[in-house]
């Protein structure tokens, strides 16, 4: 243990005491330095604030006027009257009347009509900005487009302007406006040459600036600056220049693009240096003064001091103290500590070892226990799940084809798998939320549908119980943000915990209502109920209520333990109520409403009803799992192709058109992702409605699934009750 040091020299202490008198001078200096040159930077970003809302405004300006040119171009008769030659001689003069690169016309599916650029009996080019010309077919309202690079490196940007009649869209009529077009607007308004100005697309790529620059975008610190979702901002940032800069930025709201303007730290700060010089030579002279008379005062004291501080230092690097008779009693009582702490330390570095190996020991220790239950329970799951699942997908089979005499026999294997995959699921969930490794894919999800879902998973294991499912009418478009498969998860864990709780003749209800800001799922029953000794203790982990030696009702006390941490990894709470034992028992679960999606629109698209035929492709190398599930869908009623190499399947869909594809992503010889854009490129494949079947189940993993053209993405082993879900969605789509 290093020990402290014996105290300050008496050198530095007559320095302190000199020196004290300049300390409140020094502090208020610094105050008024700080707040002067606070304040020019608060001014500086406040006016690059100002600079940029008039350069915004006055760009706003000259885009609205261009939609205004394009919207008395859209009432001319040679356009509504379909005389394209009239209107493609009009299109060239307003063009270099008003300086702009082209006028193009468009038909409502975004396919040129013609181009004032080019003769009318020319073939019309592609769309340029493809993005804008969607954006406005889709919304029906004026778009500025980004800003594209053309065949010469010439810079220009577009305007886009639906036309309709009769409420119906006929056309799409553009300007192509050159970038250097808005370079003239921001140079018009004489921006200070100390100052540079930039104008940004929707994509942040330079539409134009006042100092040219290689670079087309913004630089890291600008870039950062402008990650902020709100419409204006102010801060410090560097400029591609290097130069630091006070920047204010203010966005076009209605077209998405940004002004920044940026003045120059140095400019700004213009007068402040030459105070703080002076400022500062004043306090290092005092300073000067003072260190003067503090060496002045120290020299009969020093030696003592320096041998003090000789023994210290030994002290520190362990070695032996050794430390003559001093004249003054002090520090003579000083040398004497000195002396014991080193004999102290000795002793404490020889325990402190002994303490450090135990120590070193005992982590390791625990270190290759949590290594050893981690790979256990991984191997666990593995091992388990690879049997349950065909195990499941025959039953399934096997129910489907109605054999009477094994009906018992098949009810029991089908509760003893679920009772296995349940367990194997609680073990692995708990490893992962206690280890702080589970992953929640958060989304807005509707409650009512998550409520519906879990009621019906649980009906072939109610029995006689009476079960009734009560959404509030005013609950039915409630929205949470939520991993749906995990809140599934706690409604199923809730609802098995009452269905093993209440007798044959007893009764279960789920119901969702509103509470105020928060969503209300509850589940009662009017089982066995709970003592408040055992109601203290329920969510523990691995608790269990009192029960006989038999332990009819099993389980490893963990389902509530994971419904209460996935309630709260929600930003929700799960509390249990009952009156007693004999007198059943209710859990209530709150969580946080968010706003509906924008994007979200009410399916109505039926499902593959049976003996639909409706074709569907399955590619999977594990030849037991593509045959269960072929067989699976062949008997839901689908026409189903089978191929356990990538090269067999793109064989196949020269002779067969799939509405659904449902592909493995761990293929020989070729990727699932791969795979996924060669059907997608084949002509009878273009279609086609994909989804991804893999054992691969991040959020990085199903985001690149998206990104090679999966609609839907599966976790193996999928329940047969999933695989027919996602493939009925895909067919419906298709449809």
């Amino acid at each position: 243990m290093k020990l402290p040091a014996p105290g300050r020299p008496l050198r530095y202490r007559l320095f302190l005491l000199a020196a004290s008198g300049l300390l409140p001078l020094a502090i208020v200096a610094a105050v008024v330095l700080a707040y002067i040159s606070g304040e020019r930077a608060h001014d500086a970003r406040a006016t690059a604030l100002l600079v940029s809302r008039a350069l915004a405004t006055a760009i706003d300006a000259e885009l609205r006027a261009t939609v205004s040119v394009l919207q008395s171009m859209s009432l001319v008769d040679e356009l509504h009257g379909g005389e394209l030659e009239e209107f493609h001689a009009l299109g060239r003069r307003i063009a270099a009347s008003q300086g702009w690169r082209a006028v193009v016309l468009a038909d409502p599916q975004g396919k040129l009509l013609l181009s004032s650029a080019h003769a009318l009996s020319a073939p019309a080019p592609d769309a340029v900005d493809p993005e804008s010309m969607q954006k406005a077919i889709a919304t029906r309202l004026p778009v500025v487009g980004t800003v594209t690079t053309g065949p010469r490196n010439n810079q220009a940007f577009a305007v886009r302007l639906p036309v309709l009649r009769d409420g119906q869209l006929r056309y799409v009529l553009s300007a192509v406006i050159p970038a250097e077009h808005i370079l003239g607007v921001l140079l018009r308004q004489n921006v200070p040459g100390t100052s540079i100005v930039t104008v940004l697309d929707q994509k942040l790529t330079r539409v134009a600036r006042s100092r040219q620059h290689t670079s087309p975008g913004p630089s890291p610190s600008l870039a950062a600056l402008l990650a902020t979702p709100e419409r204006e901002g102010t801060g410090n940032t560097t400029t591609l220049e290097g130069m630091r800069s006070h920047t204010g930025f203010s966005r076009l709201q209605d077209w998405g693009w940004t002004v920044v303007t940026g003045i120059s730290a140095e400019d700004a700060d213009t007068g402040l240096y030459s105070v703080i010089g002076a400022v500062g030579a004043g306090l290092l002279a005092s300073l000067a003064l003072a260190a003067f008379v503090a060496w002045y005062f120290s020299r009969d004291v020093i030696e003592p001091i320096e041998a003090l501080k000789a023994a210290a230092q030994a002290l520190g690097r362990g070695e032996p103290v050794l430390v003559s008779r001093l004249d003054i009693a002090e520090l003579q009582d000083v040398g004497a500590a000195l002396k014991q702490a080193a004999v102290d330390r000795d002793l404490a570095a020889r325990e402190r070892e002994t303490l450090l190996a135990r120590a070193t020991e005992a982590l390791r220790q625990a270190e290759e226990a949590g290594r050893s239950k981690d790979e256990f329970l991984a191997m666990l799951g593995h091992e388990l799940r690879n049997p349950l699942a065909p195990m499941a997908t025959a039953l399934h089979l096997m129910k489907r084809k109605g054999d009477p005499g094994t009906r018992l026999e098949r009810e029991v294997m089908q509760r003893q798998v679920t009772h296995m995959q349940r367990l194997v699921d609680d073990l692995l969930d708990v490893s992962r939320i206690t280890g702080k490794r589970l992953e929640m894919r958060m989304q807005p999800v509707r409650l009512a549908d998550v409520v519906r879902h879990a009621a019906q998973s649980v009906q072939p294991v109610l029995g006689l119980r009476r079960f009734g499912v009560e959404v509030a009418p005013d609950a039915e478009d409630l929205w949470v943000s939520a991993d749906e498969v995990r809140l599934g998860q706690v409604l199923t864990n809730l609802l098995g915990n009452a269905i093993k709780f209440t007798g044959p003749e007893g009764s279960i209800r789920l119901a969702l209502r509103r509470a105020g800001t928060q969503a209300e799922v509850e589940v009662s029953d009017t089982g066995l109920g709970m003592a408040p000794e055992v109601l203290a203790h329920v969510f523990d982990l691995f608790y269990q209520a009192p029960q006989g030696t038999d332990r009819s009702r099993g389980g490893l006390g963990l389902g509530l333990a994971i419904s209460r941490s996935l309630v709260e990894m929600h930003g929700g709470a799960v509390r249990a109520t009952s009156p007693g034992e004999g007198q059943g028992s209710t859990f209530t679960i709150t969580l946080p409403q968010v706003a509906p999606p924008q994007a979200f629109v009410e399916s109505s698209a039926p499902a593959a009803p049976e003996g639909s035929h409706a074709r569907v492709l399955l590619v999977d190398d594990n030849q037991d799992a593509a045959d269960t599930a072929a067989a699976l869908l062949q008997l839901s009623g689908y026409e189903v192709k089978v191929a356990y190499d990538p090269g067999v399947a793109l064989t196949l869909l020269d002779q067969f058109v799939p509405q659904v594809a449902v592909l493995d992503i761990g293929l020989p010889g070729m990727s699932g992702y791969e795979l996924a854009q060669r059907v997608r490129a084949h002509r009878n494949g273009a279609r086609c409605h994909l989804v991804a079947l893999t054992g691969y189940g991040t959020a990085a993993d199903i985001a690149k699934a998206g990104e090679a053209g999966f609609a839907q993405h599966l976790v193996k082993p999928a329940s047969p009750v999933d695989l027919l879900r996602a493939v009925q969605r895909g067919v419906g789509e298709a449809a």
